[in-house]
């Protein structure tokens, strides 16, 4: 088997989605299987990840190296974390992520417990691969050693709200809100626990979370997403658009975006809009046969029967 680093193992798994959005039954075999070898290139790498690890930590301790915590010297501090968080999507050159909306706290103190430090990094390594229980595990020995360390009780939070685990989650997104003073990492843990309210299917929570976390940070624009997504889930309409379209700037590919404003508008009886919208879902993921589906209804009841049924021809040459 051929070895390939992270990156090119990324780029292969890329290759092969875009595949897979137009790929007949035949070829979803063949990608299935380079699927399957690099999930087992991966596991290789990861317990080659783990001797290193334990490598590097027997030399410090045998031969008493100083070495530095690479763990915070790689670590962005909170204004920068923060900032990436509320600003990942969003277009630089419009201003919106000036420094002068964070306020500066030190919750990233250093940890004195050297095996905190060690517990921490490896909790950020096995949270970066998706290995959330190994991660989970990393994480409590951090928040056992250093109870007053914010972030480890928030990533052993995001970690247990990936595993389905969310009463646990909710009850340390609260110690981080409970002792917390800056506004706008507030209003990232409120938006956690709003996407777990929503997982839950508790919109109204969801919601209420939501509203909460805007109000601390009018910026942050991945809230209006979620809240145009929970009005959407309670069967408010205009107010799921109205949200929805204040982020359409900064997810200009997004398809799922687009398809909810089709379907927020086509239930409003707005047509038209609907129909724009869902044109561009469907150039964004032509390979959604939901889609076609919905756009063909819309043609239909519009009156465009003949492009009505060329999207159903669609759905059916997938199949």
């Amino acid at each position: 088997m051929t070895n390939y680093t992270f990156e090119q193992l990324y780029a292969r798994l890329e290759e092969i989605e875009d595949i897979l959005a137009h790929a007949r039954e035949k070829d979803f075999k063949i990608q299935e299987e380079r699927v399957k070898e690099i999930r087992l290139q991966m596991d290789q790498l990861i317990n080659w990840w783990l001797k290193v690890e334990e490598k590097i930590n027997h030399l410090e301790n045998k031969y008493g190296l100083e070495l530095p915590d690479e763990c915070f010297d790689g670590l962005p501090d909170l204004e920068e974390w923060i900032e990436k968080l509320r600003c990942d999507n969003q277009l630089k050159e419009t201003g919106i992520c000036d420094d002068h909306l964070l306020e500066r706290k030190d919750l990233f103190y250093i940890l004195e417990d050297l095996e905190g430090i060690r517990s921490f990094r490896r909790g950020l390594g096995y949270f970066d691969l998706s290995m959330m229980k190994e991660a989970a595990d990393e994480f409590r020995k951090v928040v056992e050693k250093e109870p007053d360390f914010l972030m480890g009780h928030f990533y052993l939070g995001m970690a247990y709200g990936e595993m389905e685990k969310y009463e646990k989650a909710l009850k340390e997104f609260r110690l981080v809100l409970a002792l917390s003073e800056n506004k706008n990492f507030n209003a990232v843990i409120h938006n956690c626990k709003g996407n777990i309210y929503a997982e839950q299917g508790k919109f109204k929570k969801a919601l209420e979370e939501f509203l909460t976390a805007v109000n601390l940070d009018e910026n942050f624009i991945d809230i209006y997403f979620n809240l145009g997504a929970t009005h959407y889930n309670m069967g408010n309409f205009q107010e799921s658009i109205e949200n929805f379209e204040k982020t359409l700037d900064y997810y200009q590919e997004d398809w799922e975006l687009f398809y909810y404003l089709g379907k927020a508008y086509g239930n409003l009886g707005k047509f038209k809009e609907a129909i724009d919208y869902m044109e561009k879902a469907v150039q964004v993921n032509p390979g959604d046969s939901v889609i076609h589906l919905e756009l063909g209804i819309l043609y239909e009841l519009t009156g465009q029967k003949s492009k009505a049924r060329r999207e159903y021809q669609k759905i059916k040459g997938k199949n």
